[in-house]
């Protein structure tokens, strides 16, 4: 209709003798999206925290010249639902009872945004200041510990590194936020931060192994006492409300494994340092960390289609593009700790995995906790894991009862077609993919596990002094945690 009238204004003209311009008016530049005004913010709000100069990402979405250049890869990105990236999947068969806290997944409007920019040209708009990305570090950091000497990372094989690190908290503390902050991301495939406390068995174990200098503890189970957080790539910083913390007693010292992946004969020395929140004030609920998966065998790992004897076994056949292993935990003694529940959860597969979920069953409905829930579901990608939070009040967190049986499903596509079997065989100096079987020493490798941030119950508040370790079930938290 517009074009119509707009045609019948310039006959009409010429017809009257007036002096009317009779060549096509510009176009109509009102759009839809420009970036300064509508863009810009989107992008800057879930992209440019890794899309920027010394960022992580391969290029930079800061700029109009960026952005534009980049457009239709963005937009196709975000709705394959690769970026940004964020594996957590809400489908029918697994559906999580509540949303996750710092979700980056852009809203169904801010995506019609970005295709209206696309669609229109990608027009800049009256220039202003573009909005700057969110910082990612953790705030009011009290203390960074370090090792004091390197490690070099070397040969062709996955190394476990351990080191002690000293808080220097003689008169004991509360962590509410940790940062794992490696010193060469290239080798640094993860890490596992123990608490050990200052007497006991563990204590006696580290004993022999200076303060900073790292030692190969490939051969021997890491010393733990309390786990206190495993850092993963891409993962945000550990933090918990002000309710909720970790438990750091007099004079205990941390263990930070590092498991280091090398990236060929030649690797830059690494030095990871963990930066530590801590404070006195005593919190209503303790926090650590606990995991279930990696079964092995019956009765935790049921058959599966693949087995090739009666026995189940962890086997990913070569070739096989939608393999899956399924496990289940039946929840024992608890040992007096009260009002457990799930606070995060923390996915963890190798580089062949393609997808991840975990789910609940409880004897009955338990208050507002159905008997059935899904814990946690989505698609696994070994360059992007990450710590998922329960967007929800601690009082209404699932809880975890002795006689609950928690069940993890995994599965994994060893073919060709995908591109980390390609990235694992060239690691390992094959050319064809091979039968994967359960372990982290190498490349071939694969895991099946759900790592948990749970909370209980803190003791009653009192001195630091009264925070000894045979306050703390040892033997319940052992059966919650990562083996």
């Amino acid at each position: 209709m517009r074009s119509l009238a707009l045609a019948s204004v310039v006959v009409f003209g010429a017809a009257c003798g007036t002096d009317v311009e009779t060549s096509p008016p510009p176009p109509d530049t009102t759009a839809r999206a420009t970036w300064y005004q509508d863009v810009a913010p989107i992008v800057s709000k879930h992209c440019m925290s890794c899309h920027q100069d010394g960022g992580i990402a391969p290029f930079s979405l800061t700029t109009y010249e960026d952005a534009s250049q980049n457009a239709k890869m963005m937009l196709d990105q975000i709705d394959q639902g690769a970026m940004p990236p964020f594996g957590a999947r809400e489908e029918s068969d697994c559906n999580p009872r509540f949303g996750w806290q710092d979700d980056p997944r852009l809203s169904t409007q801010e995506k019609t945004t970005l295709q209206w920019w696309l669609e229109d040209g990608t027009p800049a708009g009256a220039v202003a200041d573009v909005p700057v990305p969110a910082n990612t570090d953790l705030p009011n950091v009290t203390k960074t510990v370090r090792p004091t000497q390197a490690f070099t990372s070397a040969g062709d094989r996955d190394q476990f590194m351990c080191t002690v690190l000293d808080p220097g908290l003689a008169q004991g503390a509360w962590m509410n936020g940790l940062q794992v902050r490696p010193g060469n991301p290239v080798v640094v495939h993860h890490a596992v931060i123990t608490e050990v406390f200052a007497t006991g068995t563990n204590a006696n174990l580290i004993a022999s192994h200076p303060t900073g200098v790292p030692w190969d503890c490939s051969a021997e189970q890491l010393p733990a006492d309390l786990v206190v957080s495993i850092w993963t790539p891409g993962n945000q910083p550990m933090q918990t409300p002000t309710q909720l913390a970790v438990p750091l007693l007099a004079g205990s010292k941390l263990v930070m494994q590092i498991h280091y992946h090398p990236a060929g004969a030649v690797n830059d020395p690494d030095i990871t340092a963990i930066d530590l929140r801590t404070t006195t004030t005593w919190p209503q609920k303790m926090y650590f960390v606990g995991a279930f998966g990696n079964a092995f065998q019956a009765p935790n790992l049921l058959p599966d289609p693949d087995d090739r004897t009666a026995a189940p076994e962890f086997r990913i056949p070569a070739n096989s593009a939608a393999h899956e292993e399924h496990m289940t935990f039946a929840v024992g003694d608890l040992g007096g700790l009260q009002n457990v529940q799930l606070y995060s959860v923390n996915p963890h597969m190798h580089l062949v995995g393609t997808h991840i979920n975990s789910s609940i069953v409880r004897p009955a409905a338990r208050g507002a906790d159905p008997q059935t829930e899904c814990l946690a579901n989505g698609n696994w990608n070994f360059d992007w894991q990450r710590t998922y939070i329960y967007d929800t009040p601690i009082a209404s967190l699932p809880s975890v009862q002795p006689g609950d049986v928690i069940n993890v499903n995994c599965r994994w596509d060893n073919t060709m077609a995908n591109p980390f079997v390609q990235r694992a065989l060239m690691d390992a100096g094959l050319h064809a993919p091979v039968d994967i079987t359960l372990g982290e020493g190498n490349s071939t490798d694969e895991m099946c596990l759900e790592i948990f941030g749970i909370s209980v119950d803190a003791p009653p508040q009192g001195s630091f002094r009264t925070l000894t370790p045979d306050r703390f079930p040892l033997a319940a938290l052992s059966s919650l945690r990562p083996q």
